[in-house]
């Protein structure tokens, strides 16, 4: 049987950009990610912490394999990337995490 994976991209978002960045991330990159067909279940939380300056969400996307993330990263994480860097700069920090699903 073979196990999900997660792309999990945690973006650390100055609160005076939440707004535009949640708007960007919906129109742009979830757009993306659903015409792109890699990945299924999409998920935005958000992630609770002690800092007042910024406020942090999680974008979770689910993929059916490892090769199948790694085509898409090749194919599409730098574009993404670029776009998230030329419209917010550094008002908006990313990084991303992959989990496999682990039977317990």
């Amino acid at each position: 049987m073979r196990n999900m994976i997660l792309l999990n991209t945690t973006y650390v978002v100055n609160t005076d950009q939440e707004s535009q960045f949640l708007e960007f991330l919906r129109n742009e990159i979830v757009a993306d990610l659903r015409n792109d067909g890699f990945f299924s279940d999409l998920k935005l939380r958000l992630v609770y912490t002690d800092e007042d300056s910024t406020v942090n969400y999680c974008l979770q996307a689910q993929c059916d394999d490892m090769d199948r993330l790694e085509n898409w990263m090749m194919m599409n994480s730098k574009t993404m990337a670029l776009k998230l860097r030329q419209r917010f700069g550094t008002s908006v920090l990313s990084f991303a995490t992959v989990l496999e699903d682990i039977e317990i």
